[in-house]
């Protein structure tokens, strides 16, 4: 408030923590589908850029934790690359022509790794410290957006049973791996300077 010295100023009201993950969620949906729909209809740069919106804004509001948000971000961006390319150079994985963008792997499905990574620490929080459980969630979740991502034209499978087992296996890997990093960042400790990502900070995480 104006003209009242700095700790008399009242903090500033925080959503709560039930709405700050439902907004989570709901813009890791949105971006999904600007992604998946976009690369669908020829424009495979919509996804991309709608999820470096959507980070700048998670980077803004999570300012607290933003070092450890980034090192998500990073990790799963090459995670995904690479897992991606290896499904693409092996003939499990193709893309139309008109959603290339970027090769062996497409830089809109890179995006949606990026886009994955900005809920770990929040709406998909609870899956942290649950090895079987978010294997089972990265395996099964996997499978079914890659499917739904072939249904709606953006990707091309080509063994649907094969293809879906090698995606569960990968994912159900995969996912727990993030997860592990996660908790190699969040651990019990003193934060690094500009980077609350330690225990306390998991209590203050925001959207």
């Amino acid at each position: 408030q104006a003209g009242l010295p700095p700790g008399d100023r009242e903090p500033r009201i925080q959503p709560p923590e039930l709405m700050r993950n439902l907004i989570n969620f709901a813009a890791f949906q949105v971006n999904w589908l600007i992604c998946v729909l976009g690369a669908a209809n020829g424009w495979p740069w919509a996804g991309p850029v709608a999820v470096l919106l959507w980070v700048l804004l998670h980077l803004r509001l999570n300012r607290g934790q933003y070092k450890t948000e980034l090192t998500l971000i990073v990790a799963a961006a090459i995670a995904g690359y690479v897992l991606d390319s290896l499904l693409a150079l092996t003939g499990y994985l193709a893309f139309p022509e008109a959603a290339r963008l970027g090769y062996p792997s497409t830089l809109w499905m890179v995006a949606l790794w990026i886009n994955l990574a900005t809920t770990l620490c929040h709406s998909l929080r609870w899956l942290q410290g649950r090895a079987v459980l978010s294997a089972l969630f990265g395996g099964i979740g996997g499978a079914a957006a890659y499917y739904a991502g072939s249904r709606l034209g953006a990707i091309h499978l080509a063994d649907p049973v094969i293809g879906g087992l090698l995606i569960f296996l990968l994912w159900s890997v995969a996912l727990p791996a993030l997860y592990a990093l996660v908790n190699k960042l969040t651990q019990a400790g003193p934060a690094a300077p500009g980077d609350k990502g330690g225990a306390a900070g998991k209590d203050q995480a925001r959207v």
